[in-house]
């Protein structure tokens, strides 16, 4: 692909709502066209038989260990490392002030 005009390369900065400098539109024409290139290197791959396709080269096995459930805790235990706590409540630090409009 040849390199991109001005145009098009101003049109890609404002969609990314970059400022782009005079200087910068030549380099970036280049670059832009490049990776468009590439692009279309992939595109024109052909895969028409799927079966024959290698998305990774190892395979990907469930290796999470199964859930076991076991018993609660007990709410002497769930409150002896808090601060402060009342009857069924731990009590934590505000932090968010709500604002009424």
């Amino acid at each position: 692909m040849e390199k991109l005009s001005r145009e098009q390369v101003m049109h890609v900065a404002e969609l990314a709502k970059l400022s782009v400098s005079e200087g910068e539109v030549e380099k970036y024409a280049v670059q832009l066209a490049a990776i468009l290139t590439e692009i279309d290197k992939i595109n024109n791959v052909n895969i028409s038989n799927e079966e024959d396709l290698l998305i990774a080269p190892i395979s990907h096995d469930n290796r999470f260990s199964k859930d076991v459930v076991k018993g609660m805790l007990s709410k002497e235990e769930i409150f002896k490392n808090a601060k402060n706590y009342n009857d069924d409540y731990i009590i934590v630090p505000k932090v968010i002030e709500w604002v009424t409009i």
